[in-house]
């Protein structure tokens, strides 16, 4: 992926620029102390059957988010238009967040002054996320009424719990008109909606433990379906198993190429919660083991605790069709527009995922156009750094309103609509085949669940310039001016089947096998398919969308078209859309053939993917040949094989390549990468090759005694230990060096013993000090490193800055240890009671030091990303934050001695706990290698390192 600083080449007029400005000056009412100006933001619609229930309590706080137009949004969407249309020079050349934020993100200037007057106005300011349009601010009902001139009233629509709305446009001071362009959380009636349907199959409650013989690491195969999950679907016609899915859309050839997105994490979009023992259920059926973790935005959702299988059914396919990614649930309450916002922004700023996927929308005429683009600059955001988003497009077909509010005008779902974003529409499907879909529509009068795929024209966007104009005929299919260049974006751009009679899917929810129809299908599943295309890949895809089209133009083998039916779910409009030859608002391009629209996306025959290698091991040198599979090989222009070199390679085809290693120096495990014009191919456990039978492939464990005594395992080389000296204070931990073939380790009393490559650069052995020392962190590149005391004191060594520290602090409990971000530009201090402490570029995500908790923290270890963090209790509780994921603990363990220390794995997906004893706990993708657990030792284990 190329994501480096650089000037957009100008594409023409950006698509869908909306003015920014503020609207016409108000009057200023009696006593106000500036001219104020009404925004361009229409109140709510308040629906004719919600109950009116006076002005709103003044004293209820209401939390908003105070839209900011950033410093270029003109060039933000030349931008969007420059990293996704192919052919372009910027074609792929993502952003990072940190360049996003600085060239077209609100300034500090304009935050500040925005900031500065609305807290003149009685409201409180929070601070916004680095490059964040959406500035947090709250207030009472009375302060924010009085704060944007707007009445707020207490509404109750049906079905829905009381909210506040206001019943007239909000008005800023004017020396804030051009900064601010919305008031964002004043709309209480704005709801996601999902696009979940249940079809009439209830399968077995079993546990999924029945699967036998899957490769829980690589998946350089299918997954297939546990005999729980299979008869479950084989009770109704219709109904399927996510491995038959695969078998019928080819995505099952990608996966034997190893194409399973390896290295890849879909952010999935929730607002309601799910059962963890659901999703480990459905992963032990397939034999997956997919890292997830939960993100709670705004305090996340409310709800039962199982919700009402959306959530399940979106992480549970997403795992399956990228059973090597992770996944992060991104979590928010579902009681006003700002909590969406919110959610999608945080997506956006954490900028991990590559692929975003979401089941829930609204329709787009019921959002007002303020709303509307706030989310489109949140959406161009995630498309200039490379971020992949695919929506459902509804269940209503093109009627989308229907459900909310009986209205059987055209309309369609946002935000699929949205032109930053990919829309998935819905099929039914006959028999177990691609050919046989039709647009679903099972209309209300139909026997089955009624539903059908959204389709037709946005209100707003026109249409992109890499989209075909979608048959229709009346004068209102299309709500754009007409012409050569002009018409709205219609919807959808891919279909799925969604129909839960013809098409449906089985999913694990509230302890039972169900299967689930709706367009809810269609989004994570096809966030899927583009997590495994972007592996291994140099660029990813990001805005996709012109890419489906030109994928599309350029072969009829890219898709499966959907040739008939119609979306007109209320029948009131002849049946528009019809599905016909080629793209149309029912079906858009059709359904995708899995492997070759992979292909097509990334060029050539692929981005390079490994699946297997055969033998798997060799000596140290004179090896023969071995045998390479996967796929992406045919025009590879190199193999690796690590650290040891480049192999001869004798041949290779598209899927195969023979190639004879380079002799090794010693016994050795590598992972070997192929490497083509696209990319070069994501390394996991199939890519491995062992010199001399050497298969632990870097992976291990080392970990220290109070005497300075050294225990390795696996690929953790042993440089020496104290362990036969005596030492004048207990050594109280350790730290590797960047190689890996060094550590250090200090004593309580600040003395340093360097082994291997580690070197020697100071120590407060011999010195006083306030409190013992208990805890050691490395610079990066091992030029330097901190020790830290119990207070909080900070020594530095080396080429280890010095950033702050908490020694003149009143501590509530001692600091037990520290861990420093990867850049070496910041480090987190850690007390006994989870309080944590953050210096230079370390970032606060939270802490359990409001917390009561059952045993002392002992350690931590941060996220190799430097985007969060670990705290472990003696117990062996996990406490994760930021980008750190929650991958199991031992705190419901009876333990014979307390956990002490803790490891990251190398990718963060993973860890390790170590006790007193040398027990050893592993979780996630941290592998056993062995412990003391058995063992008598001398003193007992302070603390561990990897590999």
């Amino acid at each position: 992926m190329n994501r480096g600083h650089r000037r957009v080449a100008l594409l023409g007029a950006a698509l869908g620029a909306a003015s920014l400005g503020a609207g016409a000056l108000a009057s200023p009412g009696a006593g106000a102390a500036a001219p104020r100006v009404v925004l361009p933001q229409a109140a709510p619609h308040i629906p004719a059957d919600a109950a009116r229930l006076g002005s709103a309590p003044s004293g209820q706080v209401l939390s908003l988010d105070i839209a900011l137009a950033g410093q270029d949004p003109t060039g933000l969407q030349q931008a969007v238009a420059a990293v996704s249309t192919p052919g372009s020079p910027d074609y792929r050349h993502y952003l990072t967040a940190a360049q996003y934020a600085s060239e077209y993100g609100p300034s500090a200037a304009e935050v500040a002054q925005v900031s500065s007057v609305l807290r003149s106005e009685g409201l409180t300011v929070g601070t916004p996320a680095p490059g964040s349009i959406l500035l947090p601010v709250s207030g009472t009902a009375a302060v924010v009424s009085a704060a944007f001139g707007t009445p707020l009233e207490s509404v109750q629509a049906p079905n829905q719990a009381k909210a506040l709305v206001n019943t007239a446009s909000p008005q800023i001071p004017a020396a804030l008109a051009g900064s601010v362009t919305a008031v964002v959380g004043l709309d209480g009636l704005f709801e996601e909606h999902s696009m979940l349907v249940h079809s009439h199959t209830t399968g077995a409650t079993g546990s999924g433990t029945d699967t036998q013989g899957h490769d829980l690491v690589s998946h350089a195969s299918t997954p297939q379906a546990c005999s729980s999950a299979s008869f479950a679907a084989a009770t109704e016609a219709g109904v399927y198993t996510s491995t038959q899915m695969s078998s019928i859309f080819g995505l099952d050839q990608m996966f034997a190429q190893g194409r399973t997105g390896v290295g890849q994490t879909i952010a999935v979009v929730e607002f309601e919660q799910y059962l963890p023992s659901d999703f480990d259920t459905f992963e032990s059926c397939y034999g997956l083991s997919n890292p997830i973790r939960n993100v709670p935005v705004d305090g996340g959702p409310a709800g039962a605790p199982e919700g009402a299988g959306e959530a399940a059914l979106d992480t549970e396919l997403a795992a399956f069709n990228a059973p090597s990614a992770s996944l992060v649930v991104y979590e928010a309450p579902n009681n006003n527009d700002a909590q969406a916002f919110d959610l999608f922004d945080r997506i956006a700023s954490d900028d991990t995922a590559q692929v975003v996927t979401t089941s829930w929308g609204n329709c787009e005429a019921l959002i007002s156009m303020a709303d509307r683009q706030t989310e489109n600059q949140i959406f161009a955001r995630m498309s200039v750094q490379g971020q992949t988003v695919i929506a459902a497009s509804g269940d209503a077909g093109s009627e989308d309103c229907y459900p909310t509010n009986g209205s059987t005008a055209l309309a369609v779902d946002d935000p699929g609509s949205q032109p930053d974003v990919v829309s998935a529409g819905g099929t039914t499907m006959a028999s177990a085949s691609a050919s046989s879909q039709v647009a679903w529509n099972c209309q209300l009068s139909c026997h089955g669940s009624p539903g059908a795929g959204g389709g037709g024209y946005s209100l707003e966007w026109p249409r992109n310039p890499n989209q075909p104009a979608a048959p229709g005929s009346g004068a209102d299919f299309d709500p754009c001016p007409t012409g050569p260049s002009t018409g709205c974006r219609s919807v959808p751009d891919i279909s799925y089947p969604s129909d839960p009679s013809a098409g449906a899917v089985v999913a694990y929810f509230d302890g039972t096998w169900t299967g689930f129809g709706g367009t809810s299908v269609a989004a994570p599943t096809n966030a899927g398919l583009f997590t495994d295309t972007n592996q291994g890949c140099f660029n990813r895809l990001g805005r996709v969308g012109p890419a489906l089209y030109a994928a599309a133009d350029a072969s009829s083998s890219t898709f499966t078209d959907i040739t008939s039916g119609n979306v007109d779910f209320t029948d009131s409009h002849g049946g528009e859309f019809q599905a016909g030859p080629g793209y149309d608002a029912a079906s858009g391009l059709g359904s995708p053939v899995d492997q070759n629209l992979s292909l097509a996306l990334q060029g050539a025959d692929g981005c390079p993917a490994v699946a297997s290698v055969s033998p798997r091991t060799g000596p140290i040198s004179g090896g023969g040949a071995i045998t390479i599979d996967g796929g992406g090989f045919a025009n590879a222009t190199s193999v690796t094989f690590g650290s040891v070199g480049a192999g001869q390679i004798l041949s290779r085809s598209e899927n195969s390549i023979t190639v004879v290693p380079p002799n090794a120096h010693g016994p050795i495990c590598v992972d070997v990468t192929v490497a083509n014009s696209q990319g070069i191919s994501a390394t996991s456990s199939a890519d491995q090759y062992g010199y001399d039978g050497d298969l632990n492939c870097g992976q291990g464990y080392r970990f220290v005694a109070s005497d300075g005594g050294i225990f390795d395992y696996g690929d953790a080389g042993f440089w020496g230990s104290t362990g036969s000296i005596r030492l004048n204070a207990p050594v109280v931990g350790m730290a590797v060096t960047p190689s890996t073939d060094g550590y250090s380790m200090v004593a309580s009393d600040g003395g340093i013993f360097n082994y291997g490559d580690a070197q020697f650069y100071g120590s407060m052995g011999g010195k006083h000090l306030n409190k013992p020392i208990v805890g050691i962190a490395s610079t990066p590149d091992g030029g330097g490193y901190w020790l830290v005391a119990s207070d909080g004191g900070i020594f530095n060594f080396g080429n280890a800055p010095f950033y702050g520290s908490a020694g003149s602090m009143h501590l509530n409990k001692p600091i037990v240890g520290m861990a420093a971000t990867p850049d070496g530009a910041g480090y987190w201090l850690v007390a006994s009671d989870g309080g944590i402490f953050s210096y230079g570029d370390a970032l606060f995500h939270g802490s359990t030091g409001s917390l009561v908790l059952n045993s002392p923290v002992v350690g931590m270890a941060a996220a190799p990303d430097g985007g969060g963090y670990w705290l472990v209790a003696a117990d062996g509780g996990i406490f994760d934050y930021g980008t750190a994921g929650f991958f199991g603990s031992a705190g419901s363990l009876r333990l014979n001695k307390p956990v002490v220390g803790m490891a990251a794995t190398p990718d963060g997906a993973g860890y390790w706990l170590v006790a007193s004893d040398g027990g050893i706990f592993t979780y996630g993708d941290a592998g056993f290698y062995g412990s003391a657990g058995g063992m008598a030792l001398n003193q007992p284990i302070v603390g561990m390192s990897s590999a």
